[in-house]
């Protein structure tokens, strides 16, 4: 780490070979093809290397049969199954770009990626497929849809069981059927969704080099020290970076994967006990739970050697109650966005402040005034800004948002606040985006602001974000009503909720007020939304 004019260099990188993510993933699988890498924690099946290569090899045989080509979207709309990991790696192998979806969305969110993404392949599974089958009836372009559970709720839609049985006797499981790209700087291997900083989620698309050096950079020993044989436990949903770079990043190092379907925190310490897990890649949420569960002291976390937080800030507080309670030296607190392929910064083993570390290899790393943009000393506080290696390719069809975003020296702005020390570590402050956290989510206040306008009772209406200790933030709107309308707070509630997908639900209520402060060309003035909240 150095600083040189006011600028962060992260250490210099390794450099990555020009090849496929796919052709990274399928070496990989092959060479450890016996070993176990993934454990299914619901029903106890173990699947190997072997059988996730089987599986992919086969399954990219059907897509290319149906005529995907290199960069073609494929998607997957479901909880973390089993076969989510079979839809990533064949997708890969023949370099078409993939794109996977929260299950939660509503058919108004799944209608609106569907139409940015329009990918020619989507994966569901009983829990999305009546509303993606409704929805694919629409589209305007030819999107196959395939169940990944045992039995589709429509016998029309095609298992992937049955895809694999149809295509397994013209495929060699063991031939390399990976696509070879041009350039992996330039060629999309995923879209992740983000939501920025206003409206509907927005595409970050992440190249194949992008997502090999964030693997090369998060099994570091300096980082995650990841290894083979390690056993990761992961609940987090496989549509986030931050599980499907622990997917990608557990296949790269020969380590294995115990998925949970659905997070339940009982369940999280007995397979801690049972699996004798090595890593546990948590968000902030989730260690509150840990300390204040009444079975936390009595779990064996001996195996234990790195739990991270993510996605959202952790309270020095929390952090140290947990490994008071789970006799752990470290929690490490990570730093990063989807835009940065998930991982910029980690705070070291013995941090004991809210420090996220210095930059990871590749960064570099500047703090500028809000106002001027001027480049700011150790201990100002402004926006973190970053430029390097691992920093997206843009977001997919929306060059005005890209270059919001990017700017023409190629710095990407991250909207948050915050300073770094003379050594180097970086602290994160607070926001000048004005989306809110929702246990790891980022919320768009726009997004349901919008869906609140469209009732005919409301006026005008501003969502902010109320601290809540155990989610970070939830909405909570504050809506003018239409004149002689006698609408009540949980019939906007009800609207709204009814129309966003969970972690967009007002959990935080509705509060009426006489008036959203404006800017003179009709912007919210956000900052005076805190005045108006505590006063209510």
């Amino acid at each position: 780490m150095e600083i040189q004019n006011n600028i962060l260099h992260g250490p210099p990188i390794t450099e990555v070979p020009n090849i496929s993510l796919g052709q990274h993933l399928f070496n990989c699988l092959h060479s450890n093809a016996d070993q176990i890498m993934q454990v299914d924690i619901q029903t106890g099946k173990h699947y190997t290397c072997k059988d996730i290569l089987e599986k992919s090899t086969i399954l990219s045989v059907a897509l290319r049969n149906y005529g995907i080509k290199v960069e073609d979207r494929i998607s997957v709309a479901a909880e973390n199954h089993p076969h989510y990991v079979v839809s990533i790696c064949s997708t890969l192998f023949i370099g078409a770009t993939f794109a996977p979806l929260n299950p939660a969305y509503t058919e108004r969110e799944f209608t609106h990626m569907l139409e940015i993404y329009q990918p020619r392949v989507l994966f569901v599974s009983r829990r999305t497929e009546n509303i993606l089958a409704k929805i694919a009836s629409t589209v305007s372009w030819n999107m196959k849809l395939i169940e990944l559970d045992d039995e589709p709720l429509d016998g029309n839609i095609i298992t992937l069981d049955k895809v694999l049985e149809k295509y397994q006797s013209v495929t060699d499981p063991y031939a390399s059927s990976t696509v070879q790209i041009d350039n992996n700087r330039k060629r999309m291997a995923a879209i992740l969704c983000s939501s920025g900083t206003t409206g509907l989620p927005k595409g970050v698309m992440l190249s194949h080099r992008n997502l090999l050096l964030f693997i090369q950079n998060l099994s570091a020993p300096g980082t995650m020290d990841i290894r083979r044989g390690d056993r990761i436990l992961v609940f987090l949903p496989l549509f986030h970076g931050y599980a499907f770079g622990m997917m990608n990043t557990a296949i790269s190092c020969g380590a294995v994967i115990y998925i949970m379907r659905n997070f339940e925190l009982e369940t999280l310490l007995s397979s801690v006990e049972k699996y004798r897990i090595t890593h546990i890649p948590l968000v902030p949420p989730v260690l509150v739970g840990l300390a204040k569960h009444p079975m936390v002291p009595n779990c064996d976390f001996s195996s234990v050697r790195e739990i991270v937080s993510g996605a959202a800030p952790l309270s020095p507080d929390v952090a140290n109650e947990v490994k008071q309670r789970t006799k752990l030296r470290a929690i490490r607190n990570g730093y990063g966005m989807t835009e940065l392929s998930i991982l910029s910064n980690m705070s070291d083993r013995t941090s004991n402040d809210n420090s996220i570390g210095p930059i990871l290899p590749g960064f570099k790393c500047k703090v500028v005034n809000v106002e001027t943009g001027e480049t700011l000393v150790a201990r100002k506080i402004g926006e973190v800004c970053f430029t390097g290696d691992q920093v997206m390719l843009g977001y997919f069809k929306n060059p005005r948002t890209t270059a919001e975003t990017i700017d023409k020296e190629n710095w990407l702005h991250t909207g948050d606040l915050g300073y770094f020390d003379e050594e180097g570590s970086l602290y994160i402050t607070g926001r000048i985006k004005e989306v809110i956290k929702y246990k790891g989510f980022q919320v768009s206040p726009s997004e349901i602001e919008a869906v609140i306008l469209s009732h005919p009772s409301v006026k005008d209406v501003a969502v902010v974000g109320k601290p809540d200790k155990l989610s970070g933030e939830i909405p909570m709107a504050l809506v003018v009503r239409q004149p002689e309308k006698t609408i009540s707070a949980k019939e906007i509630a009800d609207f709204a909720n009814e129309n966003l997908s969970p972690q967009k639900w007002l959990r935080g209520g509705v509060k009426f007020v006489e008036h959203i402060p404006k800017t003179t060309t009709g912007k919210i003035i956000r900052r005076e939304l805190i005045n108006i909240t505590t006063k209510l």
